[in-house]
Parts: C-alpha cells; sequence; structure tokens
C-alpha cells in the first residue's frame, strides 16, 4: 500500500516543522508533487551522485535527505550549470527530494539530542534555546560522575562507531581534540554540525567540553585558552546519527507502515578518500 508525499512531509513536520527553519535555509518538499503515492523512501545526510544511483537501482521514489540541494535561486537548468544537476537527474528519474535541514537541527530528533542520550547527559537542554518556543540548537547536560576528558572521547567514538548503517565510522585521523587527556569532565555542550561559532555560548554556560564539527583554529585556541576540551568530530558524523534517528520517528508512525524506508548505505564524509 503506497503513501502520498504529502503524508510523510506533515509526519516529518510535526517533529521539525518548516516554520522553524532559518531565514536562508530552503526546507521542505523540493522537487516532486505532494500528491504523489509512493512506497519506499531512502534516507541520507547529503545528496551526491552515489546516493541518487543507490536510490534509482532500490527504486525509492523520495529521497529523505538532512541537506537542500537548492539554496539560491537557479538561473537555468542547463546541462553546464553544475548547480542544476541534481535537480535534473532527480526529475529524469522521477524522484522525488524532501529536506529537513535547520528545523530538525533544532527539535528532539537532532544528532546533538541523540548523542546527549547516549552520553547518559542529564539536566539536559537545549544550548541555545529559541525564546518562545520549545526548540534550540545543541544540548548541554551532565555526565553521571567526572570523568577524564580520554575516556569521554572513548565513549564518543564507540558510539559513533555503533553508526556504521549511516557509515560514520570515521578514521581516528578524522577527530581533533585540544585539551588535556586527563582534565575532568562533567558538563557536556553538544552542537551537531558547524558548532564553532558557540564556543562562546558553552563557555559562557560552563561546559568543560564541546563536541561539535567544523571548529576553526582561533576557535579551538579560544576554548584552549579558557580551559574547555573540544573535541571536533567533523561536519557529517556529528549529524550522521539523526538520520537513524529519524528513520526509527517514522517507522514508529502508524499512518506510515506500509512504507518501506531505507538508509543510504552511498552516504559517507567528504573526507574520506574512496
Amino acid at each position: 500500500m503506497s503513501v502520498s508525499i504529502g503524508l510523510i512531509a506533515q509526519t516529518i513536520e510535526k517533529i521539525a516543522p518548516k516554520s522553524w527553519a532559518e531565514e536562508w535555509d530552503n526546507v521542505g518538499l523540493l522537487v516532486g508533487d505532494v500528491s504523489t503515492k509512493i512506497e519506499r523512501v531512502l534516507l541520507t545526510l547529503d545528496a551526491s551522485p552515489e546516493v541518487l544511483k543507490e536510490a534509482n537501482e532500490q527504486k525509492a521514489q523520495l529521497i529523505i535527505a538532512h541537506h537542500p540541494i537548492i539554496f539560491k535561486p537557479l538561473k537555468n537548468l542547463r546541462s553546464d550549470n553544475q548547480a542544476a544537476q541534481m535537480p535534473i537527474e532527480l526529475l529524469k528519474r522521477g524522484i522525488a527530494y524532501y529536506a529537513a535541514h535547520t528545523n530538525l537541527d533544532q527539535s528532539m530528533y537532532s544528532s546533538s539530542q541523540t548523542l546527549g542520550r547516549a552520553l547518559e547527559l542529564s539536566k539536559m537542554e537545549f544550548l541555545a534555546p529559541h525564546m518562545t518556543e520549545d526548540r534550540g540548537y545543541g544540548v548541554i547536560g551532565y555526565l553521571p560522575t567526572n570523568e577524564p576528558l580520554e575516556r569521554v572521547v572513548g565513549k564518543v567514538k564507540a558510539f559513533l562507531k555503533t553508526q556504521t548503517r549511516v557509515h560514520a565510522d570515521i578514521p581516528e585521523q578524522l577527530y581533533r581534540l585540544t585539551g588535556r587527556a586527563q582534565q575532568n569532565v562533567r558538563k557536556i555542550a553538544i552542537v551537531n554540525g558547524s558548532g564553532g561559532s558557540f564556543i562562546p555560548k558553552a563557555l559562557f554556560k560552563g561546559a568543560d567540553l564541546l563536541i561539535t564539527g567544523d571548529v576553526d583554529h582561533h576557535g579551538a585556541l579560544d576554548a584552549r585558552e579558557a580551559g574547555m576540551a573540544v573535541l571536533d568530530i567533523g561536519h557529517f558524523a556529528s549529524e550522521a546519527p539523526m538520520i537513524s534517528t529519524l528513520e526509527e520517528y517514522l517507522r514508529a508512525e502508524k499512518n506510515l507502515a506500509s512504507l518501506d524506508i531505507l538508509i543510504s548505505h552511498s552516504m559517507h564524509s567528504p573526507w574520506i578518500c574512496s
């Protein structure tokens, strides 16, 4: 039995309303028709030729991704316009595309929330809460007891290795850490994606450790000088767990019981050489 793309969109938007997305973002159904009935979806972090090929081979009629394929208005749909290639190929193959980006980042299903639960953080709250709504970016909370930094880092790596279905088992050399291996960690802030700009917020809230991706040189220096450790696990690894969490949510929805939900085996960090 098939379900409409519109129903799938409504189900996602119950936990991540489109109104939560930043003004610069572009979320929702970007390619396709809400009235189209489908039977199989493919979940991924990013669109790529490999993911599109997989969707085509698996006969998925809809790709649900975290990152949008269109940020700026397309000026044309020419074959020599790189930005137009993915929309063109999707249309050729009759595959729809839905993106849940900064709206999903602020939900209870974000990778920040997922990793916080995996570390068993207590008194967990949004690191940067919205002023009026129950949503926000990142989380901050407490470990059950003080632990040395190196042990906490080991727990994070062990959790990410359980996420092999979303290829988050990133090689060790792609992790970056600043801090002292034996320094005590109790209060942890987590921001999935590019979280370097949240270093001042994490410091202000007294975090001993910030776990995020895409921290630059100067941000790492600032954190180190202030005594806060930073574990940069990269953009991909920091967001990949969200795909499994979204899959679990969709599978639990009775109105989507007949939908075949797959996680892409083709998605991977751009920093892995294949």
